[in-house]
């Protein structure tokens, strides 16, 4: 009931925030994401302070989190990771959405996130499996996953609620596993006041869209998306007399399989174009899900019922299958790769009919503008006469 009641005030303070600042902050960050690395599917004229009612959301929740648990370590050392690294994913983006700033610069900001969780020892184990020799390899693959993960997050941000919408799943994915692993921890305390954030906000960003997180939000979302993959899916170990490189890394990409979808078929499409993976463009998973004929409104719960199911069966790779062997390896497997192919299927048709509808609309362009120049002349000539 406690942790109900705590959903239900994160999400009316998210609520009513995002109303403050819908009203009172219309000149800050009117995102125009056309002429930056992103381009949205539809209007780009609303304010981009969705991220900073994130960020004030979690920090409220850290706080009656410490009023209910006084007695608790709530600020130890993976929770200083979190605060610090996500506070410096906040202020990343907010400088971006109020100033612009390089692309260089952002990149570095993310490394800087991700050399602060390994500060506190918060890094993959994956390598170091075969030998501890091998540590630094899973301290660059922290990296490449904190960086990866939030721009991740920040290219899918592309449509209406469409981010908003997975990250919640992601973090019901999360909490399932805390209960799971340690009860109603302070982490779990933590991820509901971040949900509750999340949940607020998409009262005003559900199409139509009344305002955006901007990258204030789509960095904070990814870093703390990053951090909770560290923490309780990259390093969970379900079976330690029993480790299997496959399972270990199953179980995250199963858990972020939507946005890893999205920028893999994105980046791959504009490697294939000769183009650079870092401009925008309208070629995104979600875009080509609409021009299938999906509802605009129907994508996000599209791709979140996906990344539900995914979640879940990734609990279950984790829970139910202690002794694993090798043919859990390959029957698990499938699944990605039947999700993979499918909606690598769907993003090629999607495709095709979005090339066609541009080419019709440029055909029908040009003979409008034929048809007005040929008024324009019959008028001339009339006149001459």
């Amino acid at each position: 009931m406690k942790s109900v009641l705590f959903l239900l005030g994160t999400v009316t303070f998210s609520y009513l925030l995002n109303t403050i600042l819908l009203r009172f902050s219309k000149n800050f960050g009117v995102d125009s994401r056309q002429t930056q690395n992103i381009i949205r599917w539809g209007s780009t004229s609303k304010p981009t302070t969705g991220g900073i009612s994130f960020f004030i959301t979690f920090l409220v929740g850290l706080i009656v989190l410490l009023a209910m648990r006084p007695e608790s370590a709530v600020l130890n050392g993976k929770y200083l990771a979190l605060l610090s690294s996500a506070t410096l994913a906040f202020m990343i983006g907010f400088a971006d959405d109020a100033y612009g700033t390089h692309p260089g610069l952002k990149f570095l900001g993310q490394v800087g996130c991700a050399l602060i969780l390994i500060f506190f020892d918060l890094r993959i184990n994956f390598f170091v499996m075969w030998s501890p020799d091998l540590w630094l390899m899973d301290v660059m693959l922290t990296i490449f996953w904190v960086v990866g993960i939030m721009n991740s997050l920040n290219m899918l941000d592309n449509m209406d609620a469409v981010t908003t919408t997975i990250a919640t799943t992601i973090v019901i994915t999360t909490m399932a596993m805390i209960i799971i692993q340690d009860g109603l921890s302070n982490t779990f305390y933590i991820l509901v006041a971040v949900a509750g954030g999340f949940i607020g906000f998409l009262f005003w960003n559900w199409k139509p869209a009344k305002i955006y997180m901007g990258d204030t939000g789509s960095m904070f979302i990814g870093m703390v998306l990053a951090y909770i993959g560290i923490m309780y899916f990259w390093n969970v170990e379900a079976s330690p007399d029993n480790i299997s490189h496959i399972r270990k890394g199953l179980i995250p990409f199963m858990v972020f399989i939507v946005p890893i979808m999205d920028t893999s078929f994105v980046t791959f499409a504009r490697l294939h174009r000769g183009s650079s993976p870092f401009v925008g463009g309208k070629d995104h998973l979600t875009h080509h899900l609409a021009h299938i004929g999906i509802p605009e409104q129907m994508v996000p719960v599209t791709l979140g019922v996906i990344s539900i199911i995914s979640g879940m069966l990734a609990i279950f790779v984790y829970k139910l299958t202690p002794e694993w062997v090798g043919f859990y390896s390959i029957l698990f497997s499938f699944y990605p790769i039947a999700v993979f192919t499918l909606f690598i299927v769907l993003y090629r048709r999607g495709g095709r009919i979005g090339r066609m509808k541009d080419l019709l609309a440029k055909r029908a362009k040009f003979h409008r503008e034929l048809l007005e120049a040929k008024k324009t002349a019959a008028v001339m000539s009339n006149t001459a006469g």
